[in-house]
């Protein structure tokens, strides 16, 4: 009995390992999840850790979010209040297509290196390519890989207007789904205590995310 105690306290001390691990790759060389957990289990165990269950995603996410706060402290909260600011003008922007945000920089684990995740619920996803075209904005569209039902992906860099003082790029990238999907509840949603409703809802439309702003600025 002592030993099977020993035994899993090792394993969950080695997948705390690796979570911590991957975390560190997604903030400092903006690895994916998928990518830092296998990167993370070579690192870490090297040759021998091919049959290796990976972490969670949650713990990762959680081995993030302590990251960031130890590690990123004002900084990271003047990024991530810029990324949602860049984020908002952008969803006005495309305001005709009941845009909503998603992803990091929702649910605050965004670094330098991410763009901006948008769910765009439309029934033409034609309609949305025209926009931007005529706009004048370059883009590429891609077969969409998620969320399930999605239409299609379209990748695109963030207007400069829309940018306000930030001078690095940033790109976005715009899933279109149904009109009615909207419906469906994200499967992004968190129940981590540390991070408000709204970004527990892991989709956020355009009021959610100007109350989410307003509530930053007033340092509630």
């Amino acid at each position: 009995m002592i030993r099977s105690v020993s035994a899993a306290s090792g394993r969950e001390d080695l997948n705390l390992e690796l979570a911590a691990t991957a975390a560190r790759l997604i903030a400092e060389d903006g690895c994916d999840y998928a990518t830092a957990k296998r990167k993370a289990v070579q690192l870490v165990l090297g040759d021998a850790g091919g049959r290796h269950r990976l972490p969670e995603n949650d713990l990762v996410e959680t081995e993030l979010r302590r990251y960031l706060r130890t590690f990123g402290g004002e900084q990271h909260a003047a990024l991530l209040a810029e990324l949602r600011t860049a984020a908002l003008a952008l969803m006005e922007y495309l305001g005709a297509f009941n845009p909503h945000l998603v992803g990091a920089v929702l649910n605050g684990t965004a670094t330098e290196h991410s763009a901006l995740h948008l769910h765009l619920f439309t029934d033409s996803a034609k309609d949305v390519e025209i926009f931007l075209l005529n706009e004048g904005v370059r883009f590429t569209v891609d077969e969409a890989s998620e969320p399930a039902g999605a239409l299609e992906s379209i990748v695109l860099q963030v207007p400069r207007r829309l940018l306000g003082e930030r001078t690095a790029p940033l790109d976005a990238v715009l899933a279109v789904l149904p009109t009615d999907a909207v419906r469906v509840s994200s499967r992004f949603r968190s129940s981590d205590p540390s991070i408000s409703p709204i970004e527990q809802a892991g989709r956020a439309s355009l009021p959610a995310l100007r109350t989410l702003l307003s509530k930053a600025l007033d340092g509630r």
